[in-house]
């Protein structure tokens, strides 16, 4: 009876065991590095492309370090089709490449604009559906066509897609454009008070020199500015001013440089380095009447002192200074606001302050915000200070060091 009662546990025990029936060998897999969408020539169908991996040209190195190349050729391969919906251009591009998908290892999602500007619902729903795709995926509009970024080699990087992914991390540093993923996306979309962003992205053409004809590309990505969303659909765009001066705002401001003009030759111009950078977000209510105030606050080093630039060591030279940064932190500011308040979108989360500090009147407020945010009284106070100004006061004039 003991016998009988174990093997009758074993037998059931060995039937909860997961198994390996579905498992996909690494050769079989298209592993996708980034994932393009546009609008298709044929009305109501989209136009899909993936950049897969060749495993067999990959050395060691993963998504964060880009890979290798084991014998000089391209690393990755790019494949266009088209659907009624996602899901069926991609059953269609599994037929091209005779592989399964696999989404794990996706670094970016390039939205083409035709595509952004009708709406992204659907794309967003794949990506947090589907268990594969990760929601720190990077979120991309091109200024154009998505397939057409994915099929520009980054000549750094043998994975361009996870090059791409490297150069979002890089601007963040330098405060062009946001860095945004699906799930930051998502949140925004989600939100009653403030809409959702995207980085932007283009192709340029790169002039070439003559011995670089064979090496060098034709083309390249440059990431910049921001697109701006109002739900699921784009509205329009932020250039590169417009976008910092968000950043300034929603206190994500990094690192970067602020140019201005040498307060003792106008024509010359000094380049500043953001050090760090905050902000503050004070909304009033005074007779029914919101007042929004945003305080910025921001240190940063002289970078380069050129003799016939400025003399730094004079008295009231480093306070002119302080007053030029300020007025450029200001005007950028004041950019991203007019063009915010044109598009009727509320990116800084002026509306989420207003319901932090005013939970109970906030809610006669929700409802009119896209009528309210447009006129909003906003305000800008800057303090912006030079901590240092580097190891030489004054740096000589040629021909003053006394040397013949």
């Amino acid at each position: 009876m003991k016998k009988t009662a174990f093997y009758a546990l074993l037998f059931c025990s060995i039937l909860l065991l997961p198994g390996c029936w579905n498992q996909v060998d690494i050769e079989e897999r298209g592993i996708v590095a980034a994932l393009g969408i546009d609008k298709a020539a044929e009305e109501g169908k989209l136009a899909v492309t993936v950049q897969i991996i060749k495993p067999g040209e990959i050395k060691a190195g993963g998504k964060g370090q880009g890979g290798g190349a084991a014998g000089g050729g391209e690393a990755v391969a790019v494949y266009t089709d088209t659907g009624y919906d996602l899901f069926d251009a991609l059953r269609n591009l599994a037929r091209q490449t005779g592989r399964k998908l696999y989404f794990p290892e996706m670094a970016v999602l390039v939205l083409g604009e035709a595509l952004a500007r009708e709406g992204v619902g659907s794309v967003m729903d794949f990506m947090v559906r589907d268990a594969e795709p990760s929601v720190r995926t990077w979120v991309l509009v091109a200024r154009g066509q998505a397939k057409e970024v994915l099929k520009t080699p980054i000549p750094t990087e043998k994975v361009w897609g996870f090059g791409l992914g490297k150069m979002i991390k890089a601007i963040k540093a330098h405060s062009k454009a946001p860095a945004v993923n699906v799930l930051d996306f998502l949140k925004n979309v989600d939100s009653t008070t403030t809409c959702p962003v995207a980085t932007g992205i283009q192709i340029v053409g790169v002039e070439k020199k003559p011995k670089q004809e064979a090496v060098t590309p034709s083309k390249r990505p440059v990431l910049g500015g921001a697109a701006v969303f109002k739900e699921y659909q784009m509205t329009g765009w932020l250039d590169e001013i417009q976008t910092r001066g968000m950043l300034w705002v929603k206190g994500e401001v990094k690192g970067g440089i602020v140019v201005v003009p040498s307060p003792q030759n106008e024509n010359k111009m000094l380049a500043l380095e953001i050090i760090r950078a905050a902000s503050e977000i004070k909304p009033e209510i005074s007779d029914g009447r919101i007042t929004v105030t945003v305080k910025i606050t921001e240190e940063g080093n002289i970078g380069e002192v050129k003799p016939d630039h400025i003399e730094i060591a004079k008295p009231g030279v480093i306070e002119a200074i302080e007053a030029g940064k300020r007025e450029v932190i200001e005007n950028e500011v004041w950019a991203a606001v007019t063009r915010a308040q044109e598009l009727n979108a509320d990116v800084f989360g002026f509306g989420e302050a207003v319901r932090r500090k005013y939970p109970r009147e906030w809610p006669q407020y929700e409802k009119m915000w896209g009528e309210l945010f447009p006129a909003l009284d906003v305000q800008v106070k800057v303090d912006a200070k030079i901590r240092r100004t580097g190891m030489i006061t004054n740096p000589e004039k040629p021909g003053e060091s006394g040397v013949k």
